[in-house]
């Protein structure tokens, strides 16, 4: 494994010294630091950051989220036609997930990512790619 895909939700939890995911999401990143593994997310991400932080009128927390995506991925993957086409047909597929994680699965099989981390159960549905959260992630790798 050479590369993972992170979800916007460890993102938040990074952010979120309260929370209780955020010692195992920073545990996770050092991890994959260590180990040399590529961290990886969508420009999607970022999108989706801004606007939970706009709807919870906490827009400088979500900035500040932001920059922490830009400071801990080593790329940010980008969205064109042929991943636009990919996600229309994952939302004829899985008619009862959300449109974002359609979205984040056809960045990451566009960019030959075959593991996603997030706390996110929907994308367990997904037979495309392997979904991991980072508790499953770190016991696997211990």
């Amino acid at each position: 494994m050479n590369s993972v895909y992170i979800d916007t939700n460890i993102f938040l939890y990074l952010s979120d010294k309260k929370s209780p995911f955020c010692l195992t999401s920073s545990k996770l990143i050092e991890y994959l630091k260590n180990q040399r593994i590529l961290v990886l997310t969508s420009v999607e991400t970022v999108q989706e950051i801004i606007h939970f932080s706009q709807n919870t009128k906490q827009l400088a927390y979500g900035i500040k989220t932001a920059e922490k995506i830009l400071e801990t991925v080593d790329q940010i993957l980008e969205i064109n036609r042929k991943i636009i086409l990919d996600y229309l047909k994952f939302v004829r597929i899985y008619k009862n997930v959300e449109s974002r994680d359609l979205l984040h699965l056809a960045v990451s099989l566009e960019n030959k990512v075959d593991l996603i981390i997030s706390y996110d159960k929907d994308f367990k549905k997904f037979k495309e790619l392997k979904a991991l959260t980072p508790k499953e992630f770190l016991a696997k790798m211990s």
